[in-house]
C-alpha cells in the first residue's frame, strides 16, 4: 500500500469537511447548534431521530447508536469498501488535490506511474463491459448468446441490470479492439485479458460475459460463460486476480444488491453461481451475491460485515447436490462465527435457482426459495442420517460433526441452547456433551498450535483490556509514545491487538509521521484499525485522561514483574542442581524484583487514595 505525503492528506482535509463527505450518505441537518445524521452505517439511514453526531471542526463522526465513528476517510473506506490508498484517491479527485507518495520502495514517478497503470485498467474494463454489452444486445455474432439466454428465460431487465455481455468468437478481436483504443502491450498484459503463454491470446472468446463490479460500479474482472458447446472446453472461465481485483473479497452481484442489503429487510443470498444470482433477482430477491470461482471466505464474510454494519443475517442458498451440501456446511462455519443468524433455504425440485427460473420462471423460485431452517437446525439435519445415533459411537461422531460449529458461537447463551436440543436428541446430559466438547477443542488447539480461525470471531466483542486501552490511547497521541516506551516494553504486553498496535507506533515515530490517516496505513489488521479510528473520536481517549494512562501501565508493569517473579521463584526451587553462583543471580534478581513491585504496588495505592479523595 502507497504511503501518501503529509501535504496530500492535509490538503484534502482542508477543502472537505465531514458535512461535505457524509451528506453523500445522509442528510445533514443542524439540531441545538451541532449537526447530525440519521446514521448511515445502521437502519439503513432509516432512524425516526438522527443519533450520528458530526464535528467539522475536529472533522469527525460518531454514532451514539452503533458507535461507528472516524473521519472523511475512514467514512469512505466503511461505506464504499475500499482500502486506505481508495479512499485517499476517490477523496482526491473530489477535492482537486493532486496526490503525492511517499513509499520507500518507489520514487514518485514510479509511483505516479503505478497510479496511472490501475487507472487505466479500470478504464479499459469499463470500456470493454461497454462494448460486450454492446455486442450481445447488437451484434450479429451475439444472436447466438441472445438466443441463450432467451432458452435460460432471463429477462431483458436482467440483462441490463447486470450488464450481460458477449465475447466474440474471433481470437484476434480483443487484442486487436483494444490496441485500436490506444493501450499499451504493457497494459494489456497486466489487465489479466490475456493469456500468460500469449500475450495477444484472449482467456474470454465465444462466451457470455458477466461483469463484476466493485462496490461503486467499476468492473474489476470478468466470468465467462461458454457457448461452444465443446466438452473439453470449461463451461466458466474467471478473471485472474490483478492490481484491482481480489477474488477472494468480492463477490458476483455485490453492486447490484447492495441498495437492498442496506433497507435491511432481508440479509444477503449467498448464492453458489452467477445464473442463480440473476435468477434470484428476477424473482424480486435482490440480495443475491455469490462468491468467484472459489469457496466462500472469511474475508469476503468479514466484509459484509464492514460493509453493512446493521444486517444481522445470512442467508444461503447452494446447489442441492453433495458438492452444495460440503459447500453449504463450510460456509455455515464462516457465518456462524462472524456473529450472522444463518438461514438455509434448499430447492426441492431443481438443483439450482436458475434451473427452477428456466423451467418454471420466477413464481417457482418464490415458492421454492421461502421455506428455510437455521444453520444449525440444517446441520442437525445433514449429519443425523450420516451417523447412527443409537450406538455410542455414532452419537460421538454425529456430535464432532457439529464441535466446529458450536466452537464458533458467539453467545454463550446460544451455545447452550444448541447444546439443550443435541441432549435431547442423543439421550445424554448437556454436562457430559460440555465436557466432551471442551476435551475435542483442547485436543484440536494443542494440535494446531495456534488459535483456530473460528475462535477468533469470538475475540471482536470483548472488553478492551488494559494494554490495549494503553495502547489505543498512545495511539491517538503518539508525541507520548516516545517518553513511555521507556516504562513499558514490547515484552510486557500478552495482548495481541496492543502488541500490534506498540510495533506500529514504534514504525510511525522511526518514519516521523504525523496524521491519524498514515498511522492507520501501518495497521494491516482492520479490526484493529478500526479500533484505532474509533479511539480517535472517543473523549475517553482525550489527551486529559493521562492519569488513567499512567494508571494502565503501571498495572500491566506490575502484571508483568510479578510473572517474571513467578518465573525465577520456579528456577530457584530447582536449586539444588545448580552452582551457587548461578544461584546467587537467581535470588539476587528475585530480590531485585520484590523491591521493584512493593514499590510499584505502594505507588498504585497513593494513587488511587488520592483519586478517592
Amino acid at each position: 500500500m502507497p504511503r501518501f505525503t503529509d501535504k496530500t492528506i492535509e490538503t484534502i482535509r482542508s477543502r472537505l469537511t465531514i458535512s461535505d463527505v457524509m451528506q453523500n450518505y445522509a442528510f445533514v441537518e443542524n439540531r441545538g447548534g451541532s449537526k447530525w445524521v440519521k446514521c448511515p452505517f445502521h437502519g439503513g439511514g432509516n432512524e425516526r431521530t438522527a443519533s450520528c453526531k458530526i464535528d467539522d471542526s475536529r472533522g469527525t463522526f460518531y454514532c451514539f447508536g452503533c458507535h461507528e465513528s472516524g473521519d472523511i476517510f475512514s467514512l469512505v473506506m466503511k461505506k464504499e469498501g475500499l482500502d486506505f490508498s481508495g479512499a485517499v484517491e476517490m477523496l482526491a479527485k473530489k477535492a482537486g488535490v493532486e496526490i503525492e507518495e511517499d513509499n520507500g520502495r518507489f520514487n514518485k514517478d514510479e509511483a505516479k506511474k503505478a497510479r496511472d497503470e490501475k487507472e487505466l485498467i479500470y478504464d479499459l474494463y469499463s470500456r470493454l463491459s461497454n462494448s460486450f454489452h454492446y455486442l450481445l444486445l447488437k451484434g450479429e455474432e451475439g444472436s447466438k448468446a441472445r438466443e441463450y439466454l432467451k432458452k435460460r428465460n432471463v429477462s431483458s431487465e436482467m440483462v441490463e441490470t447486470f450488464q450481460l455481455g458477449y465475447a466474440p468468437q474471433n481470437h484476434t478481436w480483443l487484442y486487436n479492439f483494444l490496441k485500436k483504443k490506444g493501450y499499451s502491450s504493457e497494459i494489456l498484459s497486466k489487465s489479466g485479458l490475456f493469456s500468460s503463454k500469449r500475450a495477444d491470446w484472449p482467456l474470454f472468446a465465444n462466451r457470455l460475459m458477466f461483469p463484476i463490479r466493485d462496490r461503486q460500479g467499476r468492473t474489476i474482472a470478468f466470468s465467462g460463460r461458454d457457448l461452444s458447446g465443446d466438452e473439453k472446453a470449461p463451461k466458466y472461465i474467471n478473471s485472474p486476480e490483478t492490481i484491482i481485483y481480489r477474488k477472494k473479497e468480492n463477490y458476483f452481484g455485490l453492486y447490484e444488491a447492495k441498495a437492498s442489503i442496506s433497507e435491511g429487510k432481508m440479509g444477503p443470498i449467498l448464492c453458489e453461481g452467477n445464473f442463480d444470482v440473476v435468477a434470484m433477482h428476477q424473482a424480486g430477491y435482490r440480495t443475491a451475491i455469490a462468491s468467484l470461482g472459489t469457496s466462500f471466505t472469511h474475508e469476503q464474510c468479514a466484509n459484509i460485515r464492514k460493509w453493512f454494519p446493521s444486517n444481522k443475517e445470512f442467508n444461503i442458498l447452494f446447489d442441492s447436490d453433495e458438492a452444495g451440501r460440503k459447500s453449504t456446511e463450510r460456509a455455515l462455519l464462516i457465518i456462524n462465527s462472524n456473529g450472522f443468524d444463518q438461514k438455509v433455504h434448499s430447492l426441492k425440485t431443481a438443483k439450482d435457482a436458475s434451473e427452477l427460473l428456466e423451467r418454471e420462471g420466477s413464481e417457482g423460485v418464490k415458492r421454492e426459495f421461502e421455506p428455510y431452517v437455521s444453520g444449525f437446525d440444517y446441520l442437525v439435519q445433514s449429519n443425523i442420517n450420516r451417523y447412527d445415533v443409537k450406538n455410542a459411537r455414532g452419537k460421538v461422531e454425529f456430535l464432532n460433526s457439529l464441535s466446529d460449529y458450536l466452537a464458533g458461537c458467539t453467545s454463550e447463551v446460544e451455545r447452550d441452547s444448541y447444546i439443550l436440543s443435541l441432549s435431547t436428541i442423543l439421550g445424554v446430559s448437556d454436562e457430559t456433551i460440555k465436557e466432551d466438547l471442551s476435551k475435542a477443542r483442547s485436543f484440536a488447539k494443542g494440535n494446531e498450535g495456534e488459535q483456530n480461525p473460528i475462535d477468533e470471531g469470538k475475540d471482536r466483542d470483548r472488553k478492551i483490556s488494559l494494554e490495549l486501552f494503553a495502547m489505543l490511547f498512545l495511539s491517538s497521541h503518539r508525541s507520548l509514545f516516545r517518553s513511555y516506551r521507556s516504562r513499558l516494553s514490547f515484552s510486557d504486553l500478552e495482548d495481541r491487538s496492543a502488541q500490534k498496535l506498540y510495533m506500529a507506533l514504534e514504525n510511525a515515530m522511526r518514519d516521523g509521521i504525523d496524521s491519524n490517516e498514515l498511522f492507520l496505513t501501518y495497521l494491516d489488521d482492520s479490526e484493529v484499525r478500526d479500533m484505532v479510528s474509533t479511539a480517535f473520536a472517543l473523549d475517553e481517549y482525550k489527551e486529559g485522561n493521562v492519569s488513567a494512562l499512567d494508571e494502565a501501565i503501571d498495572r500491566i508493569r506490575l502484571r508483568s514483574m510479578e510473572r517474571k517473579r513467578d518465573i525465577l521463584t520456579s528456577q530457584l526451587m530447582l536449586s539444588s542442581s545448580m552452582e551457587d553462583e548461578e544461584m546467587n543471580d537467581l535470588m539476587e534478581r528475585k530480590m531485585k524484583l520484590d523491591g521493584q513491585i512493593k514499590e510499584l504496588r505502594n505507588n498504585l495505592l497513593k494513587s488511587n487514595s488520592t483519586s478517592e479523595e
